[in-house]
């Protein structure tokens, strides 16, 4: 005689095994759309702010060859550092296969970068580090050493003598600590040359960072030279040294290097840059965090190479693409 309780529980399995049938037929799809999706997050997506759609531009490339979904994003300012954790923690619940992220603080985005990486989300930084050591995989600029020529260059500019000054960007950043740091270290072993200790920051924006040139100016008349660490803060100093009709007085060596910038190397405001390569940084971001989140490859730090640019090597073939990535 067949057990009553028995049947009763081989049907309560096959209930429960056909409801799991049901739930993952129903969601599956959908789980797999978002595993096709990777975000990148950046500093800002101000539509002025050239290094930013560079790498963007780089991003989107590597998406349409891979065929995944790629979705930009960011806050509009640099600073917004609230703006970037909200962003991030929003995109955790969307369960994309990857994070692409340019963090905009050393260590306040270490918790939200923590708990990408603890939800099975493939991390990959660009551009700038995080202080945790979950996340493994870094594509950069090596800012030390880039920093280090750019004051080799600043030194043999003012004659190995004179007064520098230095403008960062956003306080935090690791981008701009190790800036500031490879440039200090360089210089700092030329006697004659006398570093200002204190820094001004521009906040990533041109006005203020035309602002605080006029407070260097005002601080040290006798100013050899200023060294801008990024887009946003070069172009600021290069108007006020413009404005004050200062060319060729104080010597102007900085990072990135956009249009605008271009025209202040021809016009001889801007002495030399070191023009980072961030459509590479854009492409190899999403490629990387494809291939990690797929098991493909593992995490690693890509050093995407930067070059100084002065005016004698500025239309050379191998610059000019690298100044204008999209003109073919």
């Amino acid at each position: 005689m067949i057990n009553k309780n028995l049947i009763i529980k081989i049907s309560l399995y096959f209930f429960i095994a056909a409801l799991i049938l049901v739930v993952l037929i129903k969601f599956l799809p959908e789980r797999r759309k978002y595993e096709k999706v990777v975000y990148v997050v950046v500093k800002s997506v101000d539509p002025e702010f050239e290094f930013w759609q560079t790498v963007k531009m780089g991003a989107e490339t590597a998406a349409k060859e891979l065929d995944i979904d790629m979705i930009f994003t960011g806050p509009m300012e640099e600073t917004d550092i609230t703006g970037q954790i909200e962003i991030l923690d929003d995109i955790i619940s969307k369960r994309p296969m990857a994070i692409v992220l340019a963090p905009s603080d050393y260590k306040k985005l270490v918790p939200i970068s923590e708990k990408i990486i603890k939800s099975n989300i493939t991390l990959v930084t660009i551009d700038s580090a995080i202080d945790t050591p979950l996340c493994k995989s870094l594509i950069s600029t090596n800012n030390l050493e880039a920093a280090q020529q750019a004051a080799e260059e600043m030194a043999r500019l003012i004659g190995y003598e004179g007064k520098v000054a230095i403008m960062s960007f956003v306080k935090g950043v690791s981008t701009a600590i190790e800036r500031e740091r490879g440039f200090r270290e360089a210089i700092s072993k030329y006697k004659k040359i006398q570093l200002i200790e204190e820094t001004w920051f521009s906040e990533g924006k041109e006005d203020i960072a035309y602002a605080q040139t006029l407070d260097i100016l005002k601080k040290h008349p006798d100013v050899a030279g200023i060294f801008g660490a990024n887009e946003k803060t070069v172009i600021g100093i290069a108007r006020a040294i413009e404005d004050l009709g200062l060319n060729g007085k104080i010597k102007l060596v900085g990072f990135d290097g956009n249009q605008e910038e271009v025209m202040f190397i021809e016009k001889g405001v801007i002495d030399a840059v070191m023009v980072q390569r961030p459509f590479n940084m854009g492409y190899l971001g999403v490629r990387e965090a494809v291939e990690i989140s797929l098991d493909k490859k593992k995490p690693e730090y890509i050093d995407t190479g930067a070059v100084l640019i002065r005016k004698d090597n500025l239309y050379t073939p191998e610059n000019q693409k690298l100044l204008f990535p999209f003109v073919k």
